[in-house]
């Protein structure tokens, strides 16, 4: 009987311990931390991002907003011209000369411009013959393109207003045309022609007429400054020079006769002078 009562204490006390947690376990403190909330988290600030730029989807792309490629086409490179291309500019160039020359040695006034315009007749008829000769033997058969148009309506233009001028006047014109064209012919050369040239022969006739293109050049503006110098001389002594005039007499009289002498001027330097004696007796 005892020993069953002491039994059942026995029970009772282990009942209540690990109703308690149970000894050495309530003391450790990793048994409480393990049952201790979590503090509550705070939540990440929002991060600021930053404005995206807009995609400039035109062509070519850009570098901001509101930017706009520029879209218009690159202008080509000028195609070179061809062999049948430069005979037909050096043609137009050497019948354009000849006809504006044939006009000046009908209408010029100054024998400087009459000379000149000999010269071109001559050699420019030359270099189209030797031109011709070289296309037929290389076989290029002249191809009409927009520098000869323009040649040729340049020449137009021109033979247009020497039609209307006469002497000092045509003069002028003429040789102020000849200036510009032999200019515009001479870069046409070193910029076009002679850098284009396939054919040989060409390229070596094409040199050659550029040294003519060049002293008619030189001779074309030289004449154009004699011209220029003569008409500027020519304007300031227009309406000036001295004038004299007037009446001048002297006269004696008495008995027996008169004495006079008189002089009569013009609107200019000269006049008649004439003196007279006369007497009368009593």
């Amino acid at each position: 009987m005892r020993t069953l009562v002491k039994h059942g204490l026995l029970v009772a006390s282990f009942a209540m311990l690990v109703a308690c947690g149970g000894g050495d376990e309530a003391k450790d403190p990793t048994a409480v931390a393990a049952t201790t909330p979590p503090a509550p988290t705070t939540p990440p600030a929002p991060t600021a991002t930053a404005p995206t730029t807009p995609i400039d989807n035109t062509l070519g792309g850009g570098t901001g907003a509101g930017t706009t490629a520029d879209t218009t086409p690159a202008t080509p490179a000028a195609k070179p011209l061809t062999d049948a291309e430069i005979v037909s500019v050096t043609s137009a160039a050497n019948n354009g000369e000849i006809e504006m020359a044939e006009l000046a040695k009908k209408n010029a006034a100054s024998q400087d411009v009459k000379n000149f315009a000999a010269m071109m007749i001559t050699q420019h008829r030359d270099a189209e013959n030797k031109g011709k000769t070289i296309a037929t033997k290389a076989k290029i058969t002249p191809t009409e393109n927009d520098d000869s148009t323009h040649l040729k309506s340049d020449v137009s233009t021109t033979m247009s207003t020497l039609k209307t001028q006469k002497g000092k006047e045509f003069d002028k014109a003429y040789m102020d045309s000849q200036v510009k064209a032999h200019r515009d012919v001479l870069n046409m050369l070193d910029n076009k022609l002679l850098p284009a040239a396939q054919n040989a022969d060409l390229k070596t006739h094409l040199g050659e007429v550029r040294k003519h293109v060049a002293a008619h050049l030189a001779e074309a503006e030289k004449i154009q400054a004699k011209l220029d110098q003569a008409s500027s001389a020519g304007g300031a002594a227009s309406g000036t020079g001295p004038k004299t005039g007037g009446t001048t007499g002297t006269g004696t009289g008495g008995t027996g006769g008169t004495t006079g002498t008189g002089t009569t001027g013009g609107s200019k330097t000269g006049g008649t002078t004439g003196t007279g004696t006369g007497g009368t007796k009593k």
